[in-house]
């Protein structure tokens, strides 16, 4: 019987126990011991932070030893076994349960019922070896009772490694929500802060020999100042790029072990996956991209399951994450910036990628490369290209492109004109009758009801960027903008993808265009059509585009008038 797949497991242990397939990591704690001993790592939600640092766990942990090679004797490190292994006590705190929306009171107190429980349970598990009685270690809050614990480890002569998953989970949403309060935590002598120093005086006294912190931002480090500088930010180094998340080496590894190919077609599995998973990039020399870890196994999981491909090629859970975009743009006033990113797919640069910036720099005016950073920090964009030290961006992977199509449709409040039923309806009439009345119509209706707002930055990438979200709507389509061709660049490509393909029974390559309503002629409107026409005629010859799919292709022409004229046109 094939192994589990550890979709959503973040315990090494009962991945190793219950026979689940791991992906081997291990190979990062040589280069990690290397490096200074006070780490701080930032990845993106979903790419196995939490399963890593408890694999850090139990490979530290001294009541381990005897189990050293049913845990790790087939991967790299039960061959390599550093001198460092099962050494120490583990201490591994996790803040992702903090309750963070009632109140400074009930932060702090769910902050050090989590500390106190953590250090209970791991002095419970050590008491054969700490002379101690549990109950005079538990302090009013978790500063003492960490310091009590500090003492404790220097009285019994031993030391202990400290893990700490989802430091900055709790801050995330308060340093949006409640800018105030977040300062009065982690700035001058707040309680955040004076918890770090806390663990600093342990490290200086040598109780704690080494500390690995996790999240999603530098931005809580940043602002923790002197009582976290201790800490070493390895998240862009080189070697490190792919500790957290899949190559393509270990993808193919993983679907040859699983037998997919008795299934479904290898090459359109690994092909589909590469565009809406990978992309990933976290140092600018690198040549290596990596895939979402969660994502990967979310489809793997499936494929296991069903011996087919799943209905939704994309796990709800990252669906959600679209709230992000929404937040970072009311927050930060960053709305144009995001739509810059989405709209004219262009890569962002260059900027200067920042290690460090804290809460108030967020705020800055004309501070656009601590927003990028941030960006490129939460995943939402990654590296594309270097020029000497300066950097560009752009958006990974198809899995977050559809996070910004989220983003624009609730941006326009497109679901408040266009209902979901009456899209399909439209939808289905494209795809399978090649009949683009009624979206056309939904597209126009769309159009004409943009707020006066939305008109000043107007331009044919938005009326491809509405068009866009209409079709998202529908869910069916798999839909590249900007693809890139030798002639240039189309606008906007539909075809089938692997799970609908029985819905469509149509391509489609489409060219936008935009005329200002103050600058329309029967001229422009005429010049504007002979250059999409000449554009389509570039593109439709390319083999990308013509050996892509096996449904004939239609092209078309859209051009928009100012707020409330649409012609289209479909070419022979």
């Amino acid at each position: 019987m094939k192994k589990r797949v550890p979709y959503g497991e973040s315990n090494f242990k009962r991945v190793m126990e219950d026979n689940m397939y791991y992906i081997d990591k291990t190979k990062h704690i040589e280069i990690l011991e290397s490096m200074p001993s006070f780490q701080f790592f930032i990845r993106p939600r979903r790419f196995g932070k939490s399963l890593f640092l408890s694999m850090l766990e139990t490979y530290y942990d001294v009541y381990e030893e005897q189990r050293f090679d049913e845990y790790f004797g087939e991967f790299y490190i039960g061959k390599n076994k550093t001198k460092e292994a099962n050494k120490y006590l583990t201490l591994r705190i996790s803040f992702a349960g903090i309750v963070s929306d009632q109140g400074k009171e009930e932060l702090i107190k769910s902050f050090d019922n989590i500390v106190n429980n953590t250090t209970l349970t791991m002095l419970r598990k050590y008491k054969s070896i700490m002379n101690c009685n549990e109950n005079e270690i538990k302090g009013k809050n978790a500063i003492e009772t960490l310091n009590k614990l500090n003492n404790l480890l220097k009285e019994n002569n031993k030391k202990m490694i400290l893990l700490i998953d989802e430091y900055d989970n709790f801050t995330n949403g308060l340093m949006i929500k409640d800018k105030e309060m977040y300062k009065t935590l982690v700035q001058t002598d707040g309680y955040v802060k004076t918890f770090y120093k806390e663990i600093k005086e342990g490290t200086a006294e040598g109780s704690i020999p080494r500390v690995f912190i996790t999240g999603v931002s530098p931005i809580l480090l940043d602002d923790l100042t002197s009582g976290a500088n201790i800490f070493e930010n390895l998240t862009n180094e080189y070697k490190l790029n792919d500790m957290m998340g899949v190559r393509q080496e270990e993808l193919e590894k993983m679907i040859d072990y699983y037998e997919f190919e008795k299934y479904v077609d290898k090459k359109e599995l690994l092909e589909m996956m590469k565009e809406l998973y990978n992309g990933y990039k976290f140092n600018s020399k690198t040549k290596e991209t990596v895939y979402n870890t969660g994502m990967t196994m979310y489809i793997v999981n499936k494929i296991k399951q069903n011996e087919d491909y799943p209905d939704d090629m994309l796990d709800d859970n990252i669906k959600t994450d679209y709230g992000k975009l929404r937040t970072l743009a009311q927050s930060f006033e960053s709305k144009d910036e995001l739509r810059e990113i989405v709209e004219e797919n262009k890569l962002i640069g260059p900027i200067e990628l920042k290690k460090r910036f804290g809460i108030d720099t967020m705020y800055e005016v004309n501070n656009t490369d601590n927003f990028y950073s941030l960006l490129y920090y939460l995943g939402l964009v990654t590296i594309k290209k270097t020029e000497g030290r300066k950097i560009y961006l752009g958006i990974p992977n198809y899995s977050v492109k559809t996070m910004y199509w989220e983003y624009l449709l609730n941006s326009y409040k497109i679901a408040n004109i266009a209902k979901m039923q009456e899209v399909a309806l439209a939808m289905n009439k494209m795809r399978r009758n090649a009949d683009v009345k009624e979206i056309m119509e939904i597209y126009a209706r769309v159009r004409s009801e943009l707020s006066n707002r939305d008109l000043i930055w107007y331009n044919e990438m938005t009326s491809k960027s509405i068009f866009i979200t209409l079709l998202f709507l529908d869910g069916v389509y798999i839909l590249e903008s900007e693809k890139e061709v030798r002639a240039g660049y189309t606008d906007l490509y539909l075809k089938e993808g692997v799970t609908y393909k029985e819905e469509v029974n149509y391509r489609y390559l489409l060219e936008f265009k935009h005329i200002k309503q103050e600058d329309y002629t029967e001229k422009a409107l005429t010049s504007k059509k002979k250059e999409a026409k000449e554009q389509l005629e570039k593109y439709i010859k390319d083999a990308k585009i013509q050996e892509d799919g096996v449904r004939p292709l239609k092209k078309m022409i859209v051009i928009s008038i100012g707020k409330n004229d649409t012609i289209y046109e479909e070419l022979n």
